[in-house]
């Protein structure tokens, strides 16, 4: 293996996710460096459909606040405007969605049925997990199914550009 496959291999296998981020600010021109570099992902006929909102300080706080305030109030989960996961999990995908499940919140010291901390813990989402930058991406409602891949890849793209910058 090559320096540049063995690079590309390291940034693919060390990928993981991170729920607790340093204090650290990310420069404008680091952001403006992972979004340019993603814009390379793949997408049919050049459409690229992505959008992307970058947020940081206080605007990032506010949004946050916001968004705790309504979940806080809203036991209930809102209508999703698009299916993520199947109605009915079935196996393998239900056992390795428990695993990861299990243990995510085993690894917080959440136990099986401790509800409330698990509610707790899924607000975290919507503090970045005290990122110092969030972003959030969308596509056009009207797209479709192609276009929805086109993000994934322009996602995966902003992951590894975000690896290669130490972030």
């Amino acid at each position: 293996m090559n320096d540049i496959a063995s690079t590309v291999a390291e940034a693919i296998t060390s990928r993981h996710s991170v729920r607790a981020f340093l204090e650290r600010p990310v420069p404008r021109e680091t952001v403006e460096r992972l979004l340019d570099l993603a814009r390379y992902a793949p997408s049919g006929t050049n459409t690229q459909p992505w959008h992307v909102y970058v947020l940081g300080g206080d605007v990032k706080d506010k949004l946050s606040a916001a968004i705790l305030a309504d979940y806080a109030e809203n036991d209930e989960r809102e209508e999703r405007e698009y299916e993520y996961y199947p109605t009915d999990w079935y196996e393998p995908y239900l056992g390795r969605r428990r695993a990861c499940g299990w243990g995510l919140y085993g690894s917080l010291g959440i136990e099986r049925g401790e509800n409330e901390r698990m509610r707790e813990q899924r607000a975290r989402n919507y503090v970045f997990f005290d990122a110092p930058v969030g972003m959030l991406f969308g596509i056009e409602r009207r797209l479709n199914t192609g276009s929805w891949m086109d993000l994934g890849m322009f996602i995966q793209n902003v992951m590894l550009a975000a690896r290669g910058e130490g972030l």
